[in-house]
């Protein structure tokens, strides 16, 4: 709801236009960096990691190991922000190739600030994990609440005041204030008893737990990135409408197929771990079935009401029908996104991480060949791209799980 609020603050106090396309675009190379790393700080890989135990079948000290992974994150993050803030001027114009000169010089101020922003989301989830660990989750659940809060604040007090640097200054307050909040879960954690402590071996170790996921995540923002640029050339304010038309399928997919895969994939582990190939093709194929026909169902709802649909999220901006007409293009393939979602997951439940790898790597280079190619044909460049995605990788995907089903039946 909170995001709701500030979407809706931002396309009516900001207003759609170049002003907001800089902010939009200044989160590519934060949100890359954060990706890249995103494996080392999401619960799916830190829990099962805090969690391993000794040879006598003991728990080990996690608070040791969450010293080691806050060092060794916080400082792979500041090299890695630092040599992008440093060299942001040579390869800026290449993200945001449609930008003016002042919108350039915007664009690297703007992008440098936020460069803050992936280390205190990033120790944020860190701590939540270990949170999640000694089952402290109201404060796991309010700490987002906080990052919003701080945006919000930003728009409707500092913007006014300082313009673009205010709704910036208004995302480091969010996400300190969303750090300050994950941190007492830590009151009865007793740190000082371990501080300042720091292991290669419990790198080491996650490392080689997170690494076949990172290739994804940054393989994924690769693709982000250049439906940035490629939006850049299409004028002010094409860039925002895109992403505002983006965050609505978002909220499908995150509502329906989200919580549809966070429930099943334990199921889907179990059922596989244990040999039961009948039950966990069953599994799969029945929740492929639900969410090709939701999919299809929502997608046409929203697709006759989008009109309403914007004006009640946005308000009645100039570029309502820019909104619109991406909008249009995402619900056509809203079906198959989710379907893809699912079939990653159940790809995942088979411990193969490998294939949905190669998926995403072979669609994303096909969807920028295919951006790149109609660039001419203005906004329906990133139609195509998009849908070239999207079709590709659900093919990709349902080719992979029926090879791996079949190679796991010979076995």
């Amino acid at each position: 709801m909170l995001a709701i609020i500030r979407d809706r603050l931002l396309a009516t106090h900001v207003t759609i236009g170049p002003t907001l396309d800089v902010y939009n675009a200044a989160f590519r190379i934060p949100d890359l960096i954060y990706g890249t790393l995103l494996a080392f700080v999401t619960a799916g890989t830190v829990v099962p990691f805090l969690t391993k135990e000794n040879s006598h079948g003991v728990i080990l000290d996690p608070r040791q190991k969450l010293f080691s992974l806050t060092l060794f994150f916080g400082g792979l993050l500041g090299i890695f922000s630092g040599i992008a803030a440093l060299f942001l001027p040579l390869y800026a114009h290449y993200i945001v190739p449609g930008f003016t000169q002042e919108q350039l010089d915007q664009f690297i101020f703007a992008t440098r600030l936020l460069l803050l922003q992936p280390f205190f989301l990033g120790v944020t989830s860190l701590i939540s994990c270990f949170a999640q660990l000694r089952n402290e989750f109201i404060l796991y659940g309010i700490s987002p609440l906080g990052y919003s809060s701080g945006i919000i604040f930003g728009i409707l007090y500092l913007y006014p005041v300082y313009g673009l640097r205010g709704l910036l200054y208004g995302v480091i307050i969010g996400s300190i204030v969303a750090l300050g909040i994950q941190l007492l879960s830590l009151r009865n954690a007793r740190l000082r008893e371990i501080r300042y402590h720091f292991s290669y071996r419990h790198v080491h170790n996650l490392v080689a737990l997170a690494i076949p996921r990172t290739g994804t995540n940054i393989t994924s923002q690769i693709r982000i990135i250049f439906f940035t640029g490629l939006a850049t050339t299409f004028g002010p304010g094409s860039l925002s409408s895109y992403l505002f038309a983006h965050r609505i399928t978002d909220a499908v997919t995150q509502l329906i197929q989200q919580s549809i895969t966070t429930a099943s994939l334990p199921v889907l582990s179990k059922e596989y771990i244990e040999g039961r190939q009948h039950e966990y093709k069953k599994t799969v194929r029945r929740y492929l079935a639900v969410l090709g026909i939701v999919g299809v169902m929502v997608s046409s709802i929203i697709y006759f009401f989008r009109d309403a649909v914007i004006f009640v999220l946005y308000g009645n901006t100039l570029y309502n029908e820019y909104i619109a007409f991406y909008l249009q293009g995402l619900l056509l393939i809203l079906p198959l996104t989710m379907i893809s979602g699912y079939l990653s997951i159940s790809l995942y439940a088979m411990k193969d991480t490998r294939r949905v790898f190669v998926a995403m790597v072979i669609s994303t280079i096909l969807s920028i060949s295919v951006g790149s190619y109609y660039k001419s044909e203005g906004e329906m460049a990133l139609i195509y791209a998009y849908v070239s995605f999207a079709v590709s990788q659900l093919l990709l995907l349902g080719l992979f799980y029926s090879r791996k089903k079949s190679t796991d039946n010979i076995s």
